[in-house]
C-alpha cells in the first residue's frame, strides 16, 4: 500500500510530488509543516480531511508500516546508530553513514518496568545526544544512568570508605558504636561496636572484635569463619547495602548502565533511534565494457561494529557531506568561577566537528531485474540536499564483528571510453578514460572502481569521486603505450601599442604561447586522439575551431591513422600592461624600448631622450672626476701646510712649499667652478627630458 502523508499547520503549507517505483510509477503527495502531521492511505489521497490541530498522542508511529516509520523518524533526526540492548529490544534498521556515523532503529516494551541498556562508555555521549524515543502514548520519556564519578559520590556521605567496605575487620573499626548482633554456633550476643584489634593467636596474630553487652559487659570475638556480625540497626544495614551496590555499578568501567523510563505505566511498544561511532562504509565498483555499454555495478563493503549480531535488519547505506558534532555530555564538568584579580571569562570549550547531515524529500525507487552476472540487491533510494541513502530491501543478517560486501546498485551507462592526453601533464602516452555521467537523481558514492573488457578480462583500476546527480567525471584506468604524445612549447611576447604620459611609458604587450602536440599513431589500429588543454585565467585561444569549452580546458579531437602522425597546435595570447618611468631610465632599457617601438613619433623621442641620458651620464661622469681631483688636492695641500708648519723655518725649500700650497688654491677653484658647471648641465638636461615627457 502506498501512503500520503499530510501535515497541517496554523502558517503555510507547501507540497512536494514525486514518484515512488519504477520511473513511471504511481505518485506520492507529502506535505511539509513545522508541526505536526497525519497519514493516509494513497488511494484516498484526492479526499483529505480538513487540517486538524491535534497533539502527537494522536500520532502513534507505531501504527506506521516499518518503513514509512522509519522514513519519517529519519527526517526527523538524521543518522543514528545502535548499542547493545536488553533481552526485550530488537534491532530492526541500521544506516551506515560515510560521516563515520551509524543509525539505529529499534523497538522495545515499556510499562511498569523500564527497558535497560548497556551502553558502552566510550558510545554515551553520542546516545545522550542522539537517543529519540518513539512512543505511541504521547508519555514523557528519561533516562537514568549512572554518572561518571557515582563511585566516588556515593561514598561521599558515609563513614566508610570504599575499601573499608571490602574488609570486615576495618569495616567494623569504622562503624565504632553501631548496634551489632554477634552469633557463634547459635549464640547470640548483642551490644554495642568497640572496635577491632589484633593480639596473638595459636596461628598468629588475629583479628578480635570488642562488643560492650546490653549490660555493660565486654566481651571479645575472634573473627573467624565461625563468626556471624549482623549491624542490628536498620539504618546501618541500608548504609552498608547502599555501599555494595556502589562497587556492583562500579564492576565494569567499560560500560554504563541505562535505564529508559516514562510517566506512563500501560505496557505498549517504542521505539529507539540513537546514534554511534561506526567506521567508514566503503564501495568497490565494478564496470563491465560490453556491446550496449558500461554496465556500473557497486558494491557496498560494510561491517558491524555495533556489538550486536544483526538479524534479518533494514540495512541503510548513505553517503554525502553532512555535519554530526562530538559532544561531551557524560563527563563531569564544573564552570570556572572568578577568583580574586582574574577578571577574564573561561574559555568556551572546543567543539570537535565532522560530516553528517538531514534528509530531504524526494524518492527514486529501483527494482529492475539484472542478469545473474550483473545482479544487484533491490534497494529504495533517496536524494537529499546533502546526502544520498540506499536502503536494502533484502533483509540484513551479520554477527557482530563481521564484514560483508554485497552489490547495492546497477546501471547501464552509454560507452563514453576515450583516449585522453591532458596537456602540461608531462605525460607521453594519453590515458585510456571512461567519462562516466551519473543518470540518476542520487549521489553515487566514492569508491575504487575495476574494469572489466566483455571477453577479455582485467583492463585495469580506478577511483571515482562522489559525482553528484547529473554530474560527469573522467576516470583513467590503463595507458595507451602504442602512441606517444610530444609538447613543444613556444613563447613570444608583441608590443601592440606604447603611449606617453606623465612620464611614463605605457606599453601594451600581446603574450603570446604556442604549444604543438606531436602524435605518433598506433601502428596497428586507427585512433582518436582527445586533447584537453587546460585553461588560465586570462589567458584566450586565438582559434578555438572544432573545440570544446569545458570548464577547466579546451577539449580537441584528433584522428590519428595507423602508423601516421598528426599534429594540434594551439596558440594562447594574454594582453598585459606595463608601466615605465621615463625620468630615471637607463640607457640599456631605453635602448630596449626603442627598438621595439611600433610608433615613429615614440621612437623619436626615446632616441632623443637616449641622447639626453648619455649627455647626463658624460657630465655626471665629469662631475664625480672633478670632485675626485678636488679632494686629491686638498689633501696635497693639507700635507705641504703641515710639513711647513712642523720645520718652521724660511728656507729655500719651505719658500716653494708656500708657492706650491698657493698655486694649489688656484687648481682647487678652477675644478670647483668646473663642477659646478658640469652639475648645472646636469639640471638643465633633465629639464630638458622632463620636458619632452611631460613630467
Amino acid at each position: 500500500m502506498r501512503y500520503v502523508l499530510r501535515a497541517c499547520a496554523k502558517t503555510r503549507v507547501f507540497t512536494r510530488r514525486f514518484r515512488i517505483g519504477d520511473r513511471a510509477g504511481a505518485c506520492r503527495d507529502r506535505r511539509f509543516k513545522a508541526g505536526w502531521a497525519q497519514i493516509y492511505p494513497a488511494r484516498d489521497a484526492t479526499h483529505f480531511p480538513s487540517c486538524p490541530l491535534f497533539s502527537h498522542r494522536s500520532f502513534p508511529m507505531s501504527y506506521l508500516p516499518r518503513r514509512l516509520r522509519r522514513r519519517v523518524a529519519l527526517a526527523l533526526s538524521g543518522l543514528v546508530f545502535a548499542l547493545p540492548l536488553s533481552a526485550e529490544t530488537a534491532i530492526q534498521g541500521v544506516t551506515l553513514s560515510t560521516a563515520g556515523l551509524a543509525m539505529i532503529e529499534a523497538s522495545g516494551m515499556m510499562g511498569e518496568a523500564p527497558i535497560r541498556l548497556s551502553v558502552a562508555r566510550d558510545e554515551i555521549d553520542d546516545f545522550l545526544k542522539s537517543l529519540w524515543v518513539l512512543d505511541p502514548a504521547g508519555a514523557v520519556p528519561y533516562v537514568t544512568l549512572t554518572g561518571p564519578g557515582s563511585f566516588e559520590d556515593s561514598f561521599a556521605h558515609l563513614p566508610f570508605g570504599p575499601q573499608d567496605v571490602t574488609d570486615p575487620a576495618r569495616l567494623m573499626s569504622t562503624m565504632i558504636g553501631a548496634p551489632l548482633r554477634v552469633q557463634r554456633r547459635g549464640e547470640v550476643w548483642e551490644g554495642l561496636n568497640m572496635g577491632v584489634n589484633q593480639r596473638p593467636c595459636e596461628f598468629g596474630p588475629c583479628n578480635v572484635l570488642n562488643l560492650q553487652g546490653e549490660d555493660g559487659a565486654l566481651q571479645s570475638f575472634v573473627m573467624d569463619d565461625a563468626l556471624s556480625v549482623q549491624f542490628a540497626d536498620a539504618a546501618d544495614q541500608a548504609t552498608l547495602t547502599s555501599a555494595l551496590r556502589a562497587w556492583r555499578g562500579s564492576a565494569n568501567p567499560r560500560r554504563v548502565e541505562v535505564s529508559l523510563g516514562s510517566d506512563a505505566e500501560e505496557a505498549r511498544e517504542v521505539g529507539l533511534v540513537y546514534l554511534q561511532n561506526a567506521p567508514l562504509w566503503r564501495t568497490a565498483w565494478r564496470a563491465v565494457d560490453t556491446a550496449e555499454g558500461i554496465r556500473l555495478i557497486g558494491w557496498a563493503v560494510v561491517e558491524n561494529t555495533t556489538g550486536i549480531d544483526w538479524q534479518d535488519i533494514e540495512l541503510t547505506l548513505a553517503t554525502g557531506a553532512v555535519r554530526a558534532i562530538e559532544a561531551r555530555l557524560y563527563e563531569r564538568r564544573y564552570a570556572q568561577r572568578e577568583q580574586a584579580g582574574d577578571a577574564m571569562p573561561p574559555a568556551p570549550a572546543p567543539v570537535r566537528a565532522m560530516a553528517m547531515g538531514a534528509i530531504a524529500a524526494e524518492t527514486y525507487e529501483r527494482s529492475e531485474s539484472m542478469a545473474d552476472s550483473t545482479a544487484s540487491v533491490q534497494v529504495v533510494a533517496d536524494d537529499g540536499e546533502s546526502f544520498s541513502r540506499f536502503t536494502l530491501s533484502t533483509p540484513v543478517t551479520l554477527a557482530a564483528g563481521q564484514m560483508m560486501s554485497v552489490p547495492f546498485l546497477s546501471e547501464m551507462m552509454p560507452d563514453a571510453r576515450l583516449t585522453l592526453h591532458r596537456g602540461r601533464s608531462g605525460q607521453s602516452h594519453p590515458a585510456i578514460a571512461l567519462a562516466l555521467e551519473n543518470p540518476l537523481p542520487l549521489r553515487l558514492p566514492a569508491g575504487v572502481l575495476t574494469l572489466y573488457e566483455d571477453g577479455r578480462g582485467h583492463a585495469g583500476d580506478a577511483v571515482i569521486p562522489e559525482l553528484a546527480p547529473g554530474a560527469t567525471e573522467i576516470i583513467e584506468f590503463a595507458r595507451d603505450t602504442a602512441v606517444e604524445i610530444r609538447e613543444e612549447a613556444a613563447n613570444s611576447e608583441t608590443v601592440r601599442e606604447m603611449r606617453l604620459s606623465n612620464g611614463l611609458l605605457y606599453v601594451t604587450e600581446d603574450l603570446e604561447r604556442r604549444l604543438t602536440y606531436r602524435i605518433e599513431g598506433a601502428p596497428d589500429a586507427d585512433r582518436e586522439i582527445t586533447i584537453d588543454h587546460p585553461r588560465y585565467a586570462d589567458w584566450t585561444v586565438s582559434s578555438t575551431q572544432g573545440a570544446e569549452e569545458r570548464a577547466d580546458a579546451w577539449r580537441w579531437v584528433v584522428s590519428v591513422p595507423a602508423g601516421e602522425r598528426a599534429s594540434l597546435t594551439v596558440t594562447e595570447r594574454q594582453p598585459r600592461l606595463r608601466r615605465v618611468g621615463l625620468m630615471d631610465i637607463d640607457l640599456n632599457t631605453l635602448a630596449f624600448w626603442e627598438s621595439r617601438s611600433v610608433d615613429p613619433q615614440i621612437r623619436a623621442l626615446l632616441a632623443e631622450l637616449a641622447e639626453l641620458r648619455g649627455q647626463i651620464s658624460e657630465a655626471e661622469t665629469e662631475r664625480r672626476r672633478l670632485a675626485e681631483e678636488i679632494q686629491s688636492a686638498e689633501r696635497e695641500q693639507s700635507r705641504l701646510v703641515n710639513l711647513i708648519v712642523q720645520l718652521g723655518d724660511d728656507s729655500q725649500a719651505n719658500r716653494g712649499r708656500r708657492a706650491r700650497v698657493d698655486a694649489i688654491d688656484a687648481e682647487i677653484a678652477q675644478a670647483q667652478e668646473e663642477r659646478e658647471a658640469a652639475a648645472a648641465r646636469v639640471t638643465a638636461l633633465r629639464a630638458r627630458i622632463a620636458e619632452l615627457i611631460g613630467a
